[in-house]
């Protein structure tokens, strides 16, 4: 039989890192939950032209749901622990961009983000630092 250690009490209103990201990943019972799986370093926002219009999602719809994906990445990217990820948003007008850069300024977890050139996506991607 294995000596264990005994286990030493939490320092009052310490919190628990790894359930506090397993609660914000949506696990209803975090010690036997799903296990978080690893948050990517680049989200691609483009929709399949299948996927537009009248396919599955409405083309009026389009923004509205790029933005979602989005959010659930930046939350993913959180939770996960990342200091950094990219989101492609392509350049088209420029409204997805915009869309994202009025969520990142008010964001409380993003440190800054900036728009440089990147030799795969050119100007249509955006380097987010997170706190």
């Amino acid at each position: 039989m294995k000596n264990k250690k005994p286990n030493k009490p939490k320092e009052e209103g310490a919190v628990d890192a790894e359930l506090l990201r397993m609660y914000l990943m949506g696990a209803a019972n975090p010690k036997h939950g799903t296990k978080i799986s690893a948050a990517e370093d680049i989200i691609d926002l483009h929709l399949h032209q299948s996927q537009v219009g009248k396919g599955k999602i409405p083309a009026n719809d389009a923004l509205f749901h790029q933005i979602e994906e989005f959010e659930r990445a930046l939350d993913r990217a959180i939770a996960a622990g990342k200091m950094e990820f990219r989101v492609v948003h392509g350049l088209g007008k420029g409204k997805l961009k915009q869309e994202i850069y009025k969520l990142l300024d008010k964001h409380p977890q993003v440190k800054s983000y900036e728009n440089t050139y990147h030799s795969r996506y050119g100007y249509g991607s955006t380097i987010i630092y997170l706190k």
